[in-house]
């Protein structure tokens, strides 16, 4: 994820939440079902729309595309929920859109939203099958199963996003010892020390010792799963809240809002946790190793105090998500398939993925680009080493359903979560709260999907 980027882990998610209400769609999209393969369409002349992230993609990278691929044109359009469900309705999509594979996969395939890539990876030069990480079979839908079957999109890069980074001088002013960046450190730990490294005079905070939190699917699922459970069901159409897994992490979540100790859904950030730590007002930052080309491109003098760590565990199973795995996928309706894929090899495998990925900027999508990662000075040959010996516990914990988009219940949990503990409501009532209300969201997405 480049620098430019590097905000856009909430719009990430709210880009995603495109089909808040698009289940109304799925009756008269038309689309191709799930287990269906398509023909692979040769690009044609014109012009290419994408729409994705304002600034992601930048004016030098266009250039350099069109200039390979002299008889495409792309038009830019940025992520509006609202106007892609317009197009989507109107059956005139744009011809590729920007997405978390790990949240939206089996929505957007199980309503034929999506286009079936089997055909096109198969016959690509560039995205060989083999040569890409399992990571992107977070894209890929069976019907049941994310991760098994056809395969719906890519990732442009992604990271292991519950690993986080340090301010070591901050650690050590607080008279705290720096944890071992490759041995994961518990929650409780996480906890006590950023109780030492928060810095309030005067009812005013100057300095948060912990990095932002949030009540999200992904992020409560995560914890629950290194304590062995999960949240979602086995058929993905239910969530449950109420299991001592779940209690231990909605604990965790409402101790660190009580207490002050980071941004939270109580304390809202006014940034996303880069400016923050560069501001010197966090002494952590909650992002995965995209932070790496982030710090380099931004910030270069920091790269001597801070120090990347292993995924924090919440009980004893080593589980090191990816909460997005950030790429493209093609809607059935495209004008323009063909051209859509060229431009996705073109930049989750291509020449387009080469310079970023080489700058840091999150890791690759293809086992083969793995050796252009940075590792040339001191800090990016530590970073890498941590991320290198995480790989073995990468996982897609499930929280994508086909009968809602994980934005909506991000916005329920949100909702729930801010009324309860501002309430003053306990945790099993919160608990209790959250199974009721995001099953609310479920059942009538069942019930919009005929289920």
């Amino acid at each position: 994820m480049q620098s430019s980027q590097a905000f856009s882990r909430r719009s990430v998610l709210k880009s995603a939440g495109f089909i808040a209400g698009a289940a109304a769609l799925s009756a008269c999209s038309g689309g191709t079902p799930a287990t269906s393969k398509t023909s692979v369409q040769a690009a044609k002349n014109g012009t290419l729309t994408i729409m994705s992230t304002q600034g992601e993609i930048t004016p030098a990278e266009i250039v350099a595309f069109q200039n390979a691929h002299p008889g495409l044109k792309i038009k830019l359009i940025n992520t509006d929920p609202t106007r892609l469900n317009a197009m989507l309705a109107a059956g005139s999509p744009p011809d590729l859109v920007r997405d978390a594979g790990t949240d939206v996969t089996p929505f957007i395939a199980g309503r034929g939203i999506a286009l079936n890539l089997d055909e096109y990876f198969a016959k690509s030069s560039i995205l060989k099958p083999a040569d890409i990480l399992p990571i992107n079979d977070c894209w890929k839908w069976d019907g049941t199963t994310q991760g098994k079957g056809a395969r719906y999109g890519i990732a442009k890069d992604w990271s292991q996003d519950a690993m986080w980074w340090y301010n070591s001088d901050m650690w050590s002013a607080a008279g705290l010892t720096a944890p071992d960046p490759k041995t994961p450190i518990t929650y409780d730990e996480l906890f006590e020390a950023s109780r030492k490294l928060t810095k309030t005079r005067a009812g005013k905070t100057s300095v948060y010792g912990l990095y932002t939190t949030t009540p999200g699917m992904d992020q409560i699922a995560a914890m629950v799963a290194t304590a062995g459970g999960r949240i979602m069901s086995e058929d993905l159409g239910t969530a449950d809240f109420t299991s001592p897994e779940a209690i231990k992490a909605l604990t965790w979540l409402v101790s660190t809002a009580k207490a002050k100790v980071g941004y939270s859904a109580l304390n809202p950030s006014p940034d996303w946790d880069g400016p923050e730590y560069l501001a010197g007002k966090q002494a952590m930052a909650g992002a995965g190793y995209w932070f790496n080309g982030f710090l380099a491109s931004t910030a270069p003098q920091y790269q001597d105090r801070t120090v990347f760590a292993a995924a924090p565990m919440l009980g004893s199973q080593r589980v090191s998500p990816s909460f997005g795995a950030v790429g493209y996928w093609i809607p059935a309706k495209s004008g323009n398939p063909g051209a859509a894929f060229e431009f996705m090899e073109w930049y989750c495998g291509g020449d387009g993925a080469h310079k970023r990925i080489a700058a840091g900027n999150g890791l690759p999508s293809m086992k083969s680009m793995l050796p252009i990662v940075p590792q040339e000075t001191v800090f990016q040959k530590a970073s890498f080493k941590v991320q290198t010996d995480e790989l073995p516990y990468v996982t897609v914990v499930p929280v994508a359903t086909p009968y809602a988009q994980t934005t909506a219940l991000n916005t329920t949990l949100a909702k729930v979560f801010t009324e309860a503990v501002g309430g003053g409501k306990s945790v099993p009532a919160l608990a209790d709260s959250l199974t009721k209300e995001v099953n609310a969201v479920l059942a009538n997405g069942k019930k919009l999907a005929g289920k």
